[in-house]
């Protein structure tokens, strides 16, 4: 798997010109962008979307605003390949969803991310 701190971006990472919604909408339109059979995790779209740092906040969008927005939620996973609802409140469920799009997991629920981490093309990486 690659690092995502070594990647380089066209983004800024300063807070102070980057708002809120603008972090918000960015972050939605990547989960938006994850393709079937693929995963992303919560580092790498805070990462993508700007703000390493702000992974918890991706968390709060991915809780707030998937349905609303019919975000893929079941496609970001922690940064052990692993899902981070627990059984019985979701669990399940994601990695049931995660299965029918082909996705293997290990004796230990885990998902290899060498092989199913999404590395998104350079257009992706671009603000639209």
């Amino acid at each position: 798997m690659k690092n995502m701190d070594e990647k380089s971006f066209v983004y800024s990472s300063d807070l102070n010109n980057f708002s809120t919604r603008n972090f918000t909408s960015e972050v939605i339109r990547l989960i938006k962008s994850i393709p079937r059979g693929k995963v992303a995790t919560y580092g790498q779209i805070a990462c993508l979307a700007g703000f390493c740092s702000s992974v918890r906040r991706v968390v709060w969008i991915l809780h707030s605003c998937s349905k609303k927005e019919e975000l893929p939620w079941h496609r970001v996973v922690n940064q052990k390949g692993t899902i981070s609802l627990r059984p019985g409140e979701g669990y399940e469920i994601q990695k049931e969803m995660l299965q029918r799009e082909g996705i293997v997991f290990d004796k230990k629920d885990r998902i290899d991310l060498d092989r199913y981490l999404w590395e998104p093309d350079e257009n992706t990486l671009i603000k639209k």
